[in-house]
């Protein structure tokens, strides 16, 4: 089940993901890597989920490696895409190239 959300912020500067009675920060450090791993390992699967974490996924190493949730993937990776800087398939498991 999808939750509404709204945001601020920019890929540059970071997010401020707002629900009905929460909010996540995903800062700009986090974007970069993000941008890292996208970049390094393309093509690469997405895995916005923490359980189960999809094995490769950037999501993985996001939580593994740094301790940052694999579901900021769902609010990043659409701006990214929507910046050029890479695309994704339309179908799940949804693998990311980059450009």
């Amino acid at each position: 089940m999808r939750k509404r959300f709204e945001y601020s912020g920019s890929l540059k500067t970071g997010l401020l993901v707002l629900f009905e009675s929460s909010a996540t920060k995903i800062k700009p450090e986090m974007i970069q890597i993000i941008r890292d791993e996208i970049t390094t390992r393309s093509p690469v699967l997405m895995g916005a989920s923490r359980k189960p974490l999809v094995k490769g996924s950037v999501g993985e190493t996001l939580w593994l490696k740094h301790k940052i949730s694999p579901q900021v993937m769902s609010y990043v990776l659409p701006l990214l895409i929507e910046e050029g800087f890479c695309s994704a398939s339309s179908d799940k498991p949804f693998v990311i190239h980059s450009k």
